[in-house]
């Protein structure tokens, strides 16, 4: 049921936007009946969450299945050293109703995949996708498409973002503008992306804005256009858009007709699978002897790691006196904090004559059982 007024707590708290000229009670109103679900509680999450709490926007969802970690802060605003190793969900909507708590919640701790992806939508008004992966990407754009579900997209890469705005019917849909995801040879590095810090708040600022506008009836910007946003010379392009008669999902001979999960690889893990151990085949091997490896950084490894590993950073690897610290005559069970940087560290010590290496899937995050990480 859809509120009519605003209770005397509302309008102190949004006293700003019902002094603003050509916004008032009536759009206010748009908000508080809103219904935004946030994909990703990350570095777009984060500033796109606060800003749309604080708008009053009456429910948000929040839609992330990782946990903290220390190196998220640099960037992930609305977390802090005290929800460190908590869900992000709780952690960001604890951040947002103390922002504000007039609004609702809902937190929806979970992966996202086929499965699911059209019913979390369907309780929804607008998606916003701050996802960090093609495939979340894809899926997404997909069930949005085929639900006539609005999608406000972002993404954002070392000094640069972009944003656009998807409506079904209203002109091109994810597809029309990035047809397939990158080939496996075309993705980054599995080792982790670097990121200006500040440029997810800039990008996910974006996004709350054309989120607020498009909720409340107001023109958005975004409409049939890629903005493009480079930190580094502080400029923002806008890049037209068109609608693509081919395209596999809105064109005329679509082949698209369900949301289904892409099963990406990066280009390590696709080449060297049968390198990556389970976290039951580790621990069988680290019973029968094996040398146990933490490639992370110093800082990384001091805030927890598993008994008896020794620390050798990815960086450091390949060195002559690195190698003189490693065993050839057992195996060798290499780690990081997600099993990317681990499988980097195989290949280099593969190419250097090692044989038997190998890497934790997963990495530290899927380390559980009885052996625990220690600080």
């Amino acid at each position: 049921m859809s509120a009519s007024h605003l209770s005397p707590v509302e309008l102190e708290h949004y006293s700003r936007h019902l002094k603003l000229p050509g916004f008032g009670m009536e759009k206010q109103l748009k908000l508080k009946n809103a219904r935004v679900l946030l994909v990703g509680a990350g570095g777009l999450g984060c500033p796109v969450g606060l800003y749309l709490a604080a708008a009053g926007v009456g429910t948000i969802g929040v839609v992330d299945f990782d946990r903290v970690e220390r190196s998220n802060l640099q960037r992930q605003i609305a977390h802090s050293v005290a929800t460190v190793g908590q869900p992000k969900t709780d952690s960001l909507i604890a951040a947002l109703r103390a922002v504000n708590p007039l609004v609702t919640y809902y937190s929806h701790d979970v992966r996202l995949d086929e499965a699911n992806v059209s019913d979390l939508i369907a309780q929804y008004d607008l998606v916003l996708d701050g996802s960090d992966n093609f495939a979340t990407r894809f899926l997404l754009a997909d069930a949005c498409y085929l639900a006539g579900m609005p999608l406000l997209q972002g993404a954002v890469y070392e000094y640069s973002a972009q944003l656009a705005l998807f409506e079904p019917q209203e002109g091109p849909c994810y597809r029309c503008v990035f047809r397939e995801p990158p080939q496996r040879n075309q993705l980054a590095p599995c080792a982790e992306v670097g990121i200006l810090g500040v440029v997810p708040g800039a990008a996910g600022l974006m996004m709350a804005t054309e989120a607020v506008k498009y909720l409340s009836g107001m023109p958005s910007a975004l409409r049939g256009k890629l903005l493009l946003y480079d930190a580094l010379a502080q400029t923002i392009r806008h890049v037209a858009l068109s609608k693509d008669a081919d395209c596999p999902l809105c064109g005329e001979n679509a082949t698209i007709t369900q949301a289904h999960e892409l099963r990406l690889t990066c280009p390590a893990q696709a080449e060297n699978a049968e390198q990556e151990l389970s976290f039951e085949e580790a621990q069988r091997l680290l019973i029968e002897g094996a040398f146990l490896l933490d490639v992370r950084e110093g800082f990384e490894f001091a805030s927890g790691h598993i008994p008896g590993a020794f620390h050798l950073p990815l960086g450091l690897v390949k060195t002559e006196a690195a190698q003189s610290m490693l065993p050839s005559e057992i195996p060798v069970l290499a780690y990081c904090q997600k099993g990317q940087r681990s499988l980097e560290a195989v290949r280099l010590l593969r190419t250097l004559g090692y044989e038997r290496v190998y890497s934790l899937s997963g990495g530290l995050m899927a380390w559980e059982g009885p052996i625990e990480a220690s600080v």
